[in-house]
């Protein structure tokens, strides 16, 4: 795709592709795109900051982070308890390794 097709978007607007409109309507379409962008913020700065795209979306992926923080721990901690099992487990092993050596089994 053609970097000079796209006209870039703010946040909540999506970036304009051009590649597909015929270059007669180029300018109308970034026109209106920069007009829509413009509503775009008016409307923002009119909602509560709770409300307002940018908080909504940084919630969002701090919520996701803790999720993905919250994943990362439970594979840490499987893997240490798996990791204890397998050093009892080689540990008991090596006793009955010992064991057969001096002919106690």
């Amino acid at each position: 795709m053609n970097d000079n097709m796209i006209v870039k978007g703010y946040k909540g607007i999506m970036d304009l592709d051009l590649s597909s409109i015929d270059p007669k309507f180029h300018k109308e379409m970034i026109q209106q795109h920069n007009k829509d962008i413009d509503e775009y913020k008016r409307d923002q700065r009119q909602r509560p900051a709770k409300l307002r795209y940018e908080n909504a979306i940084n919630n969002a992926y701090k919520i996701l982070e803790m999720g993905r923080k919250a994943a990362e721990n439970m594979r840490l901690e499987r893997e240490r308890l798996q990791k204890q099992k397998d050093d009892h487990r080689y540990d008991i092993f090596k006793r009955i390794q010992e064991q057969k050596k001096r002919g106690n089994i």
